[in-house]
C-alpha cells in the first residue's frame, strides 16, 4: 500500500505538471496546438482531478500513518489527536474551498461596449479593448489566453486554467495561504519519522561496524556500544512508518514552492501591483537596484488599493476569512464606488 500510495502521488504530480505545460504552455509557443485542444472549462475539470486526488492521498497517509507515529497508536481515543484532526480537517476544507472557487469562478469581465452604452449612455469618454471590444477602467488588462479583458487582473494561472482577477483573487490568495501552512504542518509531522529513521539507520551502521571481530580489542568503545544498541533496540518508528519515510522530500518541495507563491503575491499587494504590473516596473527599470528602488516606493507610497478591492472588502466580516464562505458582497458596486 505504502509504495502504490506514493507512487501515485508522485505520478499525479508530474501530470499536474504536464497538464500546466501542455495545456498552458506549449499553446502559447505553438498556436496551432490549442485548436485541437479541448475547451477551457473541460481543462479546468481535467486538471482538478490529480489536484483533488493529491490531498485525498495526504489526509490518508496523515489517517493512516502520520497521526499514529506522532501521538500513538491511541490516537482516536485522544484529545491531542482529535485536536490533530480536526485541524486537518479545517484545514483541508479551506484549501479544498478556495482552489475550486478559484478554478470555477469567472474573474470578472468588464462590460462589452454595447452593454456600456445601453446602461450608460449619458457617459461620452471611456476606454475601450481594441481586441475583446470590452470596456477598461483601472486595473483592467487583456488575457491572450482568455481572448477577455479581466477586471483588476493579477494574471492567467496554470494550475487552474483561470484568470484571477476582481471575482475570484480572494479564493486564489487564501488558497495559497492555506496551503503553505498546511504543508507547514505537514513537514512538522514528517520531520519526527525521518529524523528517527535516518538516527536508526546510523545507529544500526555503526552497531555492526563497532561489532566487528577487528574491534573486539577496543573495550573503550563498550559504554558507546551499549547505547547504541539501546538505541535500535528503542527505535521502532522507523520500521512501523516503512516507505512513508520518502514522502517528507516531496512534501517539502511542494511547501517550498507554495511558500514562494504566498510570498510572491503578498509582496504584490504589498506593492499594489499585479503580475502584469511587475513584469512592467521590471522592463522599465535599468537595474536591479532601480527596480528594488521601485518596488519601496510602491510598498512605501502607494494606496493598497489591490489589496483593499480584492481582498479585505470582498467579505462583509472578517472571521468569514477563516472559514469556507462565498463573497458576501457586491464587487460591482464596491468597485464603482471606489473608483469614484
Amino acid at each position: 500500500m505504502a509504495n502504490i500510495i506514493v507512487f501515485l502521488v508522485g505520478a499525479f504530480s508530474f501530470v499536474i505538471v504536464c497538464g500546466a505545460v501542455v495545456f498552458q504552455i506549449l499553446p502559447r509557443l505553438f498556436p496551432k496546438i490549442r485548436q485541437k485542444l479541448p475547451a477551457q472549462n473541460v481543462i479546468s475539470y481535467i486538471q482538478t482531478v490529480p489536484i483533488l486526488f493529491m490531498f485525498a492521498s495526504l489526509v490518508f497517509l496523515f489517517l493512516y500513518s502520520y497521526l499514529q507515529s506522532h501521538v500513538g497508536k491511541d490516537a482516536y481515543f485522544t484529545v491531542l489527536g482529535w485536536a490533530h484532526i480536526l485541524w486537518v480537517a479545517y484545514d483541508v476544507a479551506n484549501v479544498v474551498f478556495n482552489y475550486l472557487c478559484a478554478v470555477l469562478i469567472v474573474p470578472g469581465y468588464p462590460q462589452t461596449q454595447e452593454e456600456f452604452q445601453r446602461e450608460r449612455s449619458f457617459i461620452k469618454k471611456y476606454e475601450m479593448c481594441a481586441k475583446c471590444n470590452r470596456i477598461r477602467n483601472f486595473g483592467t488588462h487583456h488575457c491572450s489566453w482568455c481572448h477577455k479583458c479581466v477586471r483588476m487582473m493579477c494574471h492567467h494561472c496554470p494550475f487552474t486554467n483561470n484568470c484571477v482577477g476582481l471575482k475570484n483573487y480572494v479564493y486564489y490568495y487564501s488558497f495559497l495561504g492555506y496551503a503553505f501552512v498546511g504543508m507547514i504542518y505537514a513537514c512538522y509531522l514528517g520531520y519526527f519519522p525521518f529524523a528517527s529513521c535516518y538516527k536508526y539507520l546510523g545507529a544500526s551502521f555503526m552497531s555492526e561496524f563497532l561489532n566487528h571481530g577487528q574491534f573486539d580489542g577496543l573495550h573503550r568503545y563498550t559504554d558507546f556500544k551499549s547505547k547504541i544498541s539501546e538505541h535500535v533496540n528503542a527505535t521502532e518508528m522507523c520500521q512501523e512508518m516503512g516507505e512513508y519515510i520518502v514522502v517528507l522530500a516531496p512534501v517539502v518541495v511542494i511547501t517550498i514552492f507554495m511558500g514562494l507563491l504566498f510570498g510572491f503575491q503578498t509582496l504584490l499587494l504589498l506593492s499594489d501591483l499585479s503580475i502584469v504590473d511587475f513584469y512592467e516596473v521590471m522592463g522599465r527599470s535599468s537595474s536591479v537596484t532601480d527596480f528594488l528602488r521601485s518596488l519601496y516606493v510602491s510598498i512605501t507610497k502607494k494606496k493598497k488599493t489591490r489589496f483593499w478591492k480584492l481582498v479585505y472588502a470582498q467579505k462583509s466580516r472578517w472571521w468569514k476569512f477563516f472559514i469556507p464562505s462565498f463573497i458576501d458582497v457586491d464587487v460591482d458596486k464596491l468597485e464603482t464606488k471606489m473608483d469614484m
